[in-house]
């Protein structure tokens, strides 16, 4: 809340912070002081209240079912944070509260947001790369780095899942945007380094519908942020880089087509930088460093034009569904020790892994 949340709502010229609940009312105060508002110690108080239209839900994930239906069964929309819930059985629950109401449910998935991911979206959909066969993701990020004001991503029974819930999912929604819907996981999930026993090394394979394959990895240890997203094409390479740029991934935008300059789209004709004025581009490496703006901003700002209808939900509650299937897939793959198919039935178990 106070990284992101709160001092977006502040900057923003579409919203205001209206009231903050917390269990602890000493805590909430402590927002309100900040930034606004009200503090709430009751949930169904504060969504009684007069002048609160939205909530967003920023609790520990197992709270967020709980959150977002009763703000649902209030008429309130809801931007939840992901994981939008730590079973498939709560997302779905979230999803037909929404819909009931006929209320607004997206989900914080703010890597979307970021300008080279869209320049990505949209030079994939137009076929720029061909057609995708293969796509590999690393996001990681030593636990001592975030400056988290509590330890519950690594209680288990409160987030559902370690490093696989908090950075991987990040990247399981961003390969499916990219790519498409998954069909099956496997995975490798492991405890090496943290005090807590939860999952600190992470790698899945990936098989989706279209045909594609992918490699997503994530770990809690690493001293660097590991950031850095690869698509490849028949008829090109796009790399991707959203949270950091180190001498691996030194851009946050590059791209790889043996196209001429003719066949160039303007955003990347523009980008080219050629070795003398007269030449043109004669294939290889084109690399962008688009406009850095906080994906918190334009995650609002998008939330805030589908509750006005001026546009579908850009991030919806079955994305969130989605991106759960493959975590909870990828808990079944380790008990299994083999591949899971996607999408799972609704009888599927939830098994939370327990690590050495």
């Amino acid at each position: 809340m106070r990284l992101s949340h709160g001092p977006v709502i502040n900057r923003s010229n579409e919203v205001t912070l209206a009231a903050v609940f917390d269990t602890d009312l000493a805590r909430a105060e402590a927002i309100t002081r900040d930034f606004g508002g009200k503090a709430f110690d009751n949930l169904d108080q504060m969504l009684e209240t007069g002048g609160v239209d939205a909530v967003i839900v920023a609790t520990p994930n197992r709270f967020h079912a709980e959150g977002a239906i009763a703000a649902a069964n209030h008429g309130k929309h809801v931007l939840c944070e992901k994981p939008l819930a730590i079973t498939i059985a709560e997302c779905r629950a979230m999803i037909a509260a929404a819909d009931q109401s006929k209320t607004v449910l997206q989900v914080g998935f703010n890597q979307r947001f970021w300008t080279q991911v869209k320049i990505a979206k949209t030079l994939i959909d137009a076929g720029f790369i061909g057609k995708v066969h293969q796509m590999r993701s690393i996001y990681s990020e030593k636990y001592t780095a975030y400056p988290a004001m509590t330890r519950y991503r690594y209680d288990l029974a409160q987030s559902g899942g370690g490093t696989i819930i908090d950075l991987t999912i990040h990247r399981i929604d961003l390969a499916r945007h990219l790519v498409g819907d998954f069909s099956g996981v496997v995975a490798e999930l492991a405890h090496s380094v943290m005090d807590e026993k939860v999952d600190d090394n992470v790698f899945l394979l990936t098989r989706f519908q279209n045909g594609a394959r992918g490699s997503l990895a994530s770990n809690r240890y690493s001293p660097n942020i590991g950031d850095g997203t690869d698509l490849y094409g028949t008829e090109g390479t796009i790399h991707l880089a959203t949270e950091s740029i180190n001498p691996h991934n030194s851009s946050p935008l590059a791209i790889y087509t043996e196209k001429s300059m003719k066949d160039l789209p303007d955003i990347l004709r523009e980008a080219h930088y050629p070795d003398a004025w007269w030449k043109g581009f004669e294939g290889g490496w084109i690399t962008l460093k688009p406009p850095r703006i906080s994906p918190y901003e334009e995650q609002l700002k998008s939330f805030c034009g589908a509750i006005r209808g001026e546009h579908a939900v850009e991030i919806s509650g079955n994305d969130g569904l989605r991106a759960q299937e493959v975590v909870q897939g990828a808990y079944l793959s380790v008990q299994s020790k083999g591949w899971i198919d996607l999408p799972l039935a609704d009888s599927a178990p939830f098994i939370l892994p327990t690590y050495a």
